[in-house]
This record gives structure tokens, C-alpha cells and sequence, in this order.
């Protein structure tokens, strides 16, 4: 069975979680709590399976209470779930070990669907930055380079193209040059999305996290999720 706990401020999306989840036959709501702290606490009693976390708590606390939580509790999944959110906010969430990014407006099929996912494994955007299943395409018939890797990585890490060519001593052209053998290999659209790949070819092969290089997070911004 699937346990669920939930952190956020306002105790009617609490009860509406419950709600949803009470008609599941293989999830179940273990508790919910209105601050960070109470959330960790949950974590302490319950152990859930997946934690869902209020991004309205802000995006730095947010992001702070994920990486520590994943360093005690690192068989729990954290979905953030959010009404407004930034792009930078997004990568940050997942860099630090959230598993999925969750519209609080998503339809109750949405949210099963993304509790389900993430319990596989499958890191979850709703289609914003990956695929709608949570699979990236797979590499087509020519392998990705060790140059071609060493760019996923240092992308996933938030560097530009100008800031990778410094790292690895190469010029700004020969970057651009990788990086559209890479989309054509791997399939991938764009930029955002290969920083996910990049996450989650790390994640599979259980590899330490490197120290974040994106951009700072904002205070308390964002656009609304699409």
C-alpha cells in the first residue's frame, strides 16, 4: 500500500487530499501538516511513501527542506505541488531530489496518475518539461560520446553554453556543435529538458549529486504553471 502524507498551509486542500485518497484501493493518507516543521515530523512518525509539499511555503524553505529530508529519509518520495511556480524553481526542486512537480488544479486522475508515476520511479512534470508519462525518448542508434556526456552533465548543473566550454577548455562553437548531436541523438527538445535527462541518468545509476550550479533561486516569484 502506498502511504501519503501532505505539508501545507491551508487545512481545506488537506481535507480535499483525504478526500481523493480515501476512493483510492492502493493509496492511503497517512496525515497531513500546516508548516515545514510539522511536515518533518510527519516524516519521523510515518515514513510515507511519497510526501506532497506546498510551494507556497516559500521557494528557498522549499527547496532546503527537500535536500534535508532526502538525507533522512531518502526511500520517501517528494512530490512539490503548486499554484504558481517558477521554471528555475522547478529544476531546483528536482535537482535537490523531488520527484515530481504537481499542479494543484490537476484533475483527480492527474494526481493518481502522478502518485502512481513517481512511486515507478518516473520523474513527473505534467508535460511541462518531459513527456506526459514521465519517460524521456530513447537514444537513437548512435551512442552518446564521453564529451557528449560530460556536456549532459555539466548542463544538468545549470552551466551555459559559454561556461561549459570554460570548464572543459574547448570553444563556444565546438559546445553547440555537441549539443545538436545530442538533441539529434537523444530525441530531446530543448535545453530544460535535457538538464531533466541529465537528472534522471544520475538518479539511475545512483551517482552522488553534484554541488547545484543554477541560477539562485528566487524569494517568493513565479508564473503560474501552464
Amino acid at each position: 500500500m502506498v502511504t501519503v502524507c501532505a505539508c501545507d498551509s491551508q487545512p481545506i486542500a488537506l481535507e480535499g487530499l483525504r478526500s481523493i485518497l480515501e476512493a483510492s484501493e492502493d493509496i492511503r493518507f497517512a496525515g497531513g501538516a500546516q508548516s515545514l516543521l510539522s511536515g518533518l515530523e510527519l516524516l519521523e512518525r510515518y515514513e510515507p511513501t511519497i510526501m506532497l509539499l506546498d510551494r507556497s511555503f516559500g521557494a528557498k524553505p522549499v527547496v532546503d527542506w527537500i535536500a534535508s529530508s532526502k538525507l533522512r529519509y531518502p526511500q520517501t518520495r517528494t512530490v512539490v505541488w503548486a499554484t504558481v511556480i517558477s521554471d528555475v524553481e522547478c529544476f531546483r526542486a528536482l535537482q535537490v531530489g523531488a520527484q515530481a512537480i504537481l499542479k494543484k488544479t490537476a484533475p483527480v486522475p492527474a494526481i493518481l496518475h502522478c502518485l502512481r508515476a513517481v512511486v515507478e520511479g518516473k520523474i513527473w512534470t505534467e508535460n511541462l518539461y518531459a513527456p506526459r508519462d514521465g519517460r524521456f525518448p530513447t537514444p537513437r542508434a548512435r551512442p552518446l560520446t564521453p564529451r557528449e556526456q560530460e556536456i549532459i552533465n555539466l548542463v544538468t548543473r545549470g552551466l551555459r553554453n559559454r561556461e561549459i566550454a570554460a570548464a572543459l577548455s574547448i570553444a563556444t562553437g565546438t559546445v553547440k556543435i555537441h549539443m545538436m548531436h545530442i538533441f539529434e541523438k537523444t530525441g530531446i527538445r530543448d535545453r530544460f529538458e535535457l538538464a531533466l535527462y541529465g537528472l534522471k541518468l544520475a538518479n539511475a545509476a545512483s551517482l552522488p549529486p553534484e554541488q547545484p550550479l543554477a541560477p539562485a533561486l528566487p524569494e517568493d516569484q513565479g508564473t503560474l504553471v501552464p
